[in-house]
This record gives structure tokens, sequence and C-alpha cells, in this order.
């Protein structure tokens, strides 16, 4: 499964195009590896993303067809870490 509909289909972003942007930008990994918005997505990876001054981390834990409702999206994936980066740290 593409990667950006993954992260769509699971609700980890909103849109589809947020995704693609994400990717676009250097701001989303799977296995510690820069992603296109066409890389393919397996159980078992991790998914890492920066939004903003948010990075995080997701597992996936299965593939879905179609995007999900909101109360079965934990079956896909699965938060590892959410961490708050500081904007002064590179000063």
């Amino acid at each position: 499964m593409r990667l950006d509909k993954f992260l769509k289909y699971s609700g980890i972003v909103k849109r589809r195009t947020l995704a693609k942007r994400l990717c676009d930008g250097g701001l989303c990994a799977i296995n510690g590896q820069k992603a296109k918005p066409s890389a393919d997505v397996e159980p078992g990876d991790i998914i890492r993303l920066q939004i903003g001054m948010q990075r995080s981390e997701y597992e996936v834990l299965q593939l879905m067809t179609h995007e999900v409702r909101k109360a079965e999206r934990d079956q896909y994936s699965r938060r590892v870490s959410s961490e708050r980066l500081d904007p002064l740290a590179d000063i």
C-alpha cells in the first residue's frame, strides 16, 4: 500500500495531499529512510512524521483497503513515540 494512502486511511493525517507534502518536504520516513508518497508500506514498518514541532513514530500493524472508522483505527497503526521538539535547540 502507498504511504500517502496509509497515512490518510489510518487517520494519522487528515488529507492525502498533506501526507504528500510531508513526504516531499523530507518530514516522513519509513524505517529510518526518507520516503516518497508512493513508497510501499508493510506490516511491521515504523513510520516517523514531523508535523510542525511534533515528531511522532507509528508502527504499521496491518494494511486496509479503504478508509476505516475512528473506532477501528487502533487495529491498523500504533503510536510508538511522540515528542515535542525544542525550537531553540538549533541556536
